[in-house]
């Protein structure tokens, strides 16, 4: 049975403590080297408080003060852990103890937004193994056999480790303080109606700027985003105010209306990088700063919102002698001691090789404003409309103006900004929220440059070959198919998005089931191989006859607008008189004349069987299909706001 493992455990952990805190702790009560206590939970076998599911975690680890009591703790949420303890009453039961560690581990991404990487423990009769979970990968320890001495020595080294080292040597983020823990007893949180959560912890986050040096401290008010994966970017999105812009810990001042003219969004994210980080040109913030600096001089026209970058920097750590480090993955590597080596060109598959070859990742923090909300809090069909033209308008000017090409167009990329709520303040630069006096339209914010390229430096930028978002990636995208990536990789994405939203529903209140969605035609657009969505979608898209029998005609009945809208994007991008179509075409073979020509033909012109891509050959006449596209928009757009300031 597993359930002794839970107090062997912690009577160890109490043990290991016991003996710290007269080291901790002088005659005086002054605290010495020791940074903290780690101390087990008081409770073993039971769901998390703030635990969205009804699964139940083993056990778990938290820290308390020096000087506090050595005695199990309360911890009843993720929010609170350490880390994670899942036990098991057999040694070979290892890799099922693992598989549930890094499932329930998620939770604490998802809960702890200081948190840069994760501790996990493993219990499997007297084998224990410690787990790294990072961004791309969990680094799983020798096992420490508590039946044998070398092993109990291991666990106390850890244990010890884990109560002198630097806070951020837990996985903690320093640059990240929790302010207040909230007046429930469950560490609750809900949902605002944008879907944003609304958690009783509040955190203030230190923002630095690599250009001006400088950092501003802002209080989040609500996460718009949470990493909810183990591995990956673990980008983070927050609506948050500066600092002295709070009333007291947590109460905001703000207009009248609840709004408030200072809002920002802050993104946290670990994206992939090249050194030095500082310099890498496929950096959002590099990007970002091109757009402010092109906008702010000469505003865009014809006109439209995006996002102004007001805060852009690397999280900093401090070292010995006040030295400060960026926090990369070079950086978590050292501080287990290690050096982290760069995978050898062409091979993906690090897990192949030594765990030290893992990709170098470098933790950066963006501070923006306008403050959106997102694409499915619009109310209607003319008003998605409305958004989606201005964002691709968005698109266009930064490709024309910035030679920047976005390549993640996705409905969580698109937010709707509406004139009097956040940022809407006669203080507003007009470049960023031009706020109509007479009007009450949405806008429409293209966000999320993290896939973003410079056009022209592509071939010099080694980066993820397939970058986008399923089930919105182009079929040039999804095959990785050797032409340049272009303008109408994102139009097409954009189409895919209206057809998503067309077919499950465009705003909360109006969502089709999982279960209504089974075995229509878009879900296959979701799941499987790559190659496989691809293949699907150019059968989907190969025809005006396939695309309306199979993907329009699944829209919801209700729309009258999205229909016509999707037909006629998808005939401007795949039914161009040049190259019409979706899938590869076989030539003819050459018809001979007589077989005495047959002598004066070459091998190569024998084999004629060669093969068309009409994806591939419609970059060819890219301006001329895009001027299409953008005809297409502004059509509806018209249309649809002319209904919306009649209605």
């Amino acid at each position: 049975s597993e359930k002794p493992l839970y107090d062997y455990f912690a009577n160890f952990a109490l043990f290991v403590a016991q003996c710290l805190q007269p080291i901790a702790v002088d005659g005086n009560g002054n605290t010495l080297d020791i940074a903290r206590l780690v101390l087990p939970s008081s409770r073993s076998d039971f769901k998390p408080n703030d635990s969205n599911d009804s699964r139940r975690i083993d056990s778990g680890l938290d820290t308390r003060n020096p000087d506090s009591p050595v005695r199990p703790v309360s911890v009843d949420a993720y929010a609170d852990m350490l880390c994670v303890l899942e036990a098991k009453g057999a040694r070979d039961q290892g890799d099922e103890a693992l598989v549930q560690l890094f499932m329930y581990s998620a939770s604490l991404y998802t809960r702890q937004p200081d948190r840069r990487f994760l501790w996990g423990l493993t219990v499997c009769a007297d084998e224990i193994y410690v787990c790294a979970m990072l961004n791309d990968c969990a680094l799983v320890s020798p096992v420490m056999r508590i039946s044998e001495a070398s092993g109990r020595k291991a666990l106390v080294s850890l244990l010890v480790s884990w109560s002198v080292c630097p806070r951020d040597r837990l996985g903690y983020d320093p640059t990240m303080e929790r302010v207040y823990s909230g007046i429930s007893s469950d560490n609750s949180s809900s949902s605002s109606d944008d879907g944003s959560i609304i958690d009783d912890i509040r955190y203030e986050i230190s923002c630095y700027d690599d250009e001006t040096e400088e950092t501003r401290k802002y209080a989040i008010k609500r996460t718009i985003m949470s990493a909810d994966d183990i591995f990956g970017r673990h980008t983070r999105c927050f609506v948050a105010t500066p600092v002295d812009y709070s009333i007291g810990d947590i109460a905001m001042s703000g207009a009248a209306d609840g709004s408030n003219p200072q809002e920002v969004v802050i993104k946290d994210a670990w994206p992939p990088a090249e050194s030095p980080v500082l310099e890498d040109p496929r950096s959002e913030i590099v990007l970002l700063r091109k757009i402010r600096s092109e906008f702010e001089t000469n505003p865009p026209s014809p006109q439209h919102i995006y996002p102004k970058l007001v805060v852009g920097g690397h999280i900093k750590l401090a070292r010995d002698e006040g030295t400060q480090e960026i926090d990369t993955t070079d950086a978590i590597f050292q501080s287990m001691g290690v050096e982290r080596l760069n995978p050898p060109p062409g091979n993906d598959k690090v897990e192949a090789l030594h765990w030290r070859y893992q990709p170098l990742r470098a933790h950066r923090r963006i501070v923006m404003s306008p403050v959106g909300h997102s694409v499915k809090s619009v109310r209607n069909e003319k008003e998605l409309i409305v958004v989606l033209a201005e964002a691709m308008r968005c698109h266009s000017s930064i490709l024309g103006r910035c030679g920047i090409l976005h390549r993640d167009i996705s409905t969580n990329n698109i937010l709707v900004v509406r004139p009097g709520g956040p940022n809407a303040s006669a203080d507003t630069d007009a470049s960023v929220f031009d706020r109509p006096s007479s009007s009450s339209l949405p806008r429409g914010l293209l966000i999320d440059f993290d896939f973003a390229i410079e056009v022209g430096i592509s071939e010099r930028v080694a980066r993820p070959e397939r970058s986008g978002t399923l089930p919105y990636m182009s079929i040039a995208n999804l095959l990785n198919l050797g032409a340049d990536r272009t303008a109408l990789d994102d139009w097409e994405s954009l189409l895919y998005v209206i057809c998503w939203l067309a077919t499950v529903g465009i705003c909360s209140n109006d969502r089709t089931t999982d279960a209504d969605l089974e075995g229509l035609s878009i879900c296959q657009w979701r799941t499987g191989a790559l190659e496989r969505i691809a293949d699907t979608k150019r059968k989907h898209m190969n025809s005006a006859s396939n695309f309306e029998d199979l993907i329009a005609r699944e829209f919801r009945k209700q729309y009258k607008l999205l229909p016509l809208l999707a037909i006629a994007l998808h005939e401007a991008l795949f039914a161009n008189s040049n190259c019409p179509g979706a899938l590869v075409k076989s030539k003819r073979l050459n018809r001979l004349v007589d077989l005495d020509s047959l002598e004066s033909l070459t091998f190569d012109q024998q084999e004629s069987g060669s093969k068309d891509d009409p994806i591939i050959e419609r970059n060819g006449y890219v301006d001329d299909i895009i001027t299409n596209l953008q005809g297409v928009m502004q059509k509806f757009e018209d249309f649809a706001k002319k209904k919306l300031n009649s209605a």
